[in-house]
């Protein structure tokens, strides 16, 4: 068995939290490396820490060798207040991931865009999106994973109105949503991101929208 040592940015975000999670009993994981802004209390034997500047101009990782590097930031508008600090969380932060991945020569990357995601959308998130996978594509990483989920759902540390109302609405009247967007929870985001860094496949670019992460992380728990 090939074990995997993997990267993740944006561990303590509800994907996030999640991939940690499962990767913790994944046989086919070695070590998770956390790149954190401050020190978690998750304490593992696998789990390594470092202390992570993501505000730097550019980033840099010494003496790191790592198969995967999971992309798990993003914020909202609500949060940041403005476009330009949404751009840098959910643009720039990735990009210069990207970077690192490329200049450490990791394998696989996967990444959390969103369903609808296009450079030219007119949407101001989708359209932030769409320029942070176009982005990552030109990089030619060996492997590239894009995930585009539709809603979110799960254990928040933040309270989002919007998004908890329209949760519990899916929770109560499942039928209302049709299947292309039908919520999601973050663990089954998790699952059919793991499951697609740790299987090896032809595609250098794979973009895995909303239904097919269900049927991804369905099948899995099918076995």
């Amino acid at each position: 068995m090939n074990k995997k040592t993997v990267i993740i940015a944006g561990s303590s975000g509800l994907v996030g939290k999640e991939v940690v999670k499962q990767l913790l009993t994944d046989p086919m994981c070695k070590e998770i490396i956390l790149l954190v802004r401050k020190s978690s209390d998750i304490k593992h034997e696998k789990i390594k820490e470092v202390i992570f500047d993501f505000t730097a101009a550019d980033y840099e990782l010494e003496q790191t060798e790592a198969d995967v590097m999971f992309i798990c930031i993003g914020t909202t508008m609500n949060k940041v207040k403005s476009k330009k600090a949404f751009e840098e969380v959910d643009l720039h932060i990735p990009i210069k991931l990207g970077r690192l991945a490329h200049t450490l020569n990791i394998q696989h990357v996967s990444v959390i865009s969103a369903m609808g995601a296009h450079a030219n959308s007119t949407f101001f998130y989708n359209r932030v999106k769409g320029s942070m996978e176009s982005q990552l594509i030109s990089m030619s990483i060996p492997t590239l994973t894009i995930v585009r989920p539709s809603l979110l759902i799960g254990d928040r540390e933040e309270f989002r109105f919007g998004e908890r109302f329209a949760e519990k609405l899916y929770k109560a009247l499942p039928f209302i949503y049709p299947n292309k967007y039908e919520p999601i929870e973050a663990s089954s985001v998790a699952r059919a991101m793991i499951q697609e860094a740790f299987n090896a496949h032809n595609e250098t670019v794979k973009i895995l929208e909303n239904k097919k992460i269900h049927e991804i992380s369905r099948n899995i728990l099918k076995r």
